[in-house]
């Protein structure tokens, strides 16, 4: 006879159901369960039950912490069932005891260590009801001391040193200097993070060969990339060029595409990498690359173009003066899009804090309501909404809450950190995700975590090359400024002529007629090769002052020395 067996339960009583009715499953004819209000770990109906037992029982429970608070207490109910010669089965641990049965009831002790399989493992679960028997918790790892010399370097001296070598700014003997340490141990730090990044590779090119199909990368699920996206990270963390690289993903597919840039660093969607040919035909309105140039009273009338059309565009507000009037641009634009789109579109808020911030001046409270709109009930008009931002503590609570999927690159300020802490404990515990939160200031440049709940995705990563020109990356003063590249055609005649069907905003005398347009937006280009040039020819320049100086110096001392030789000879 199969009879179950309950411990005292005080969960709802739908819980409770639940564990009858796997008893029931199993076949039990007859259930026991301790009753409630009994202290002191005794169970006297399992006394009873274990005392009842005939050979030809077989006593089921849900799991082995059901029988016994310790291993001890159990391996003595095990020896209880066999000297009964009856069997056990758990259903959680799918164990079916039946040489129980074969014991004699006055023979030697059975084997438990056979029939429960790995009691120490069982031990080593804990048993909940130790917890609340006056057993001490044993203390989180973060509260347990660590042995051996402390660390050299803080966490943030690590995330340093890795920042400035790796992007090349400063050598590891550099970096050793400032810090007061040896050279070994910085080499030691770079070897730990090139073979963790190295092991993060492999991963995912492990899981790329094993279910390549439908995945970025083989890592991340192709659905995360037409999801609400929250890409945060300090400046120079390289988090525009990771939403570069997933946007590229987005374009292969032919999907629709916006870029907000108040920055100007998205226009090198136009070209392809290192002169290469360029993968994607995008138009960048406004800045100093503009295919098409930007007017204020060109909001809403763009806004329905971009609305109604099969396009992938960049608009760059940089050039359009104040912050203020960057603001009503964007609010009329937002606006006009909104009405406009009814089919899927990837809207790029890059600087997100800037259109959307947690303290909102007077004059950007209409914008911040359309972002908020487009961003919480956008999805029903199509929109795919992106926000990127440096300062995630600054952005919104409203806005950043909504989004769906966080990437997550290098972040030392506490306050960021905290943003995102809040982002993580409304989307899933915030246990889970505290130690990505302690290893946001140790990331390298191209590195962070993407955190997808909805799509079982938790995964820390290195962004791949994207294809387009890095436009986004620090000038330094070294480098020389470079002219343009191959473009990607685009059909700029059909645009210009769309958006002069669609009229202004307000009407300027002075703008140039729509058959202008195109002229002028090539003497702009002119313009920048020329600058470009000029910047060249400067670089040369300064190089010959500093060769004449040389010699300019050289040709000095050579004159000392002869006056000095002339000097000490006789007349």
């Amino acid at each position: 006879m199969l009879i179950g067996y309950l411990p005292t339960c005080d969960e709802p009583g739908t819980k409770r159901d639940a564990h009858h009715q796997a008893l029931a499953d199993a076949g039990c004819g007859q259930v026991v369960e301790e009753q409630p209000g009994i202290e002191g770990g005794v169970q006297p109906e399992l006394d009873g039950l274990l005392a009842r037992l005939q050979p030809s029982d077989v006593l089921v429970v849900l799991q082995l912490d059901s029988l016994a608070r310790s291993l001890p207490d159990l391996v003595g109910a095990m020896q209880r069932v066999a000297a009964a010669g009856a069997s056990l089965r758990s259903l959680a641990e799918a164990l079916d005891a039946s040489a129980c049965r074969e014991a004699p009831p006055n023979g030697p002790p059975i084997d438990t260590n056979a029939a429960l399989g790995r009691p120490n493992q069982h031990e080593s679960h804990g048993m909940p009801e130790r917890m609340t028997a006056g057993h001490p918790a044993a203390p989180p790892p973060l509260q347990r001391r660590r042995g051996g010399r402390p660390p050299k370097l803080s966490w943030q001296q690590r995330g340093a040193v890795l920042d400035e070598v790796l992007s090349g700014r400063h050598s590891a003997t550099a970096m050793a200097r400032r810090y007061r340490v040896s050279e070994a141990t910085i080499s030691r730090l770079l070897t730990a993070h090139r073979a963790e990044s190295s092991a993060l590779s492999a991963r995912g090119q492990a899981e790329a060969d094993a279910d390549g199909a439908g995945r970025i990368g083989g890592v991340l699920p192709a659905s995360v990339l037409h999801e609400r996206l929250a890409i945060v990270g300090t400046s120079g963390s390289g988090k525009t060029y990771a939403a570069k690289g997933l946007l590229e993903q987005v374009m292969t597919g032919g999907s629709r595409v916006c870029v907000l840039d108040p920055l100007g660093v998205w226009w090198g969607l136009r070209e392809g990498a290192d002169g290469a040919a360029p993968p994607f035909p995008v138009v960048v309105f406004g800045g100093a690359h503009a295919d098409v140039p930007l007017r204020p009273g060109m909001a809403t009338a763009l806004g329905q173009l971009v609305g109604m059309h099969q396009l992938a565009c960049v608009v760059d507000v940089s050039d359009l003066g104040s912050v203020a009037a960057r603001r009503v641009f964007m609010t009329k634009f937002t606006q006009s899009l909104y009405q406009a789109n009814t089919e899927p579109l990837h809207l790029v808020f890059d600087e997100a804090d800037l259109w959307a911030p947690q303290r909102a001046q007077p004059d950007g409270y209409d914008l911040l309501q359309r972002v908020e709109e487009i961003v919480r009930r956008g999805r029903i008009r199509g929109f795919v909404p992106w926000l990127i931002t440096q300062r995630p503590a600054v952005l919104h609570k409203d806005v950043l809450s909504q989004a769906d999927v966080l990437v997550s690159m290098k972040l030392t300020s506490s306050q960021d950190r905290e943003a995102v802490g809040r982002w993580i404990e409304g989307q899933s515990d915030r246990a889970e995700g505290r130690h990505i939160l302690g290893s946001l200031p140790r990331l390298a440049r191209g590195e962070g975590w993407v955190w997808a709940p909805s799509d079982g995705v938790l995964v820390r990563l290195v962004f791949p090359r994207i294809r387009t020109r890095d436009s986004s990356q620090t000038p330094w003063r070294e480098e020389a400024a470079c002219a343009r590249g191959m473009l990607a055609p685009v059909d700029l005649p059909s645009i210009r002529a769309a958006l002069a069907a669609l009229g202004e905003d307000s009407p300027d005398k002075e703008a140039p007629a729509p058959a202008g347009r195109a002229h002028m937006s090539d003497l702009v280009h002119q313009l920048q090769q020329s600058e470009a040039e000029l910047a060249v020819a400067r670089a040369h320049l300064a190089r010959m002052k500093a060769e004449a100086a040389r010699t300019q110096s050289e040709l000095d001392c050579s004159e000392r020395r002869i006056a000095q030789t002339a000097a000490g000879q006789p007349d």
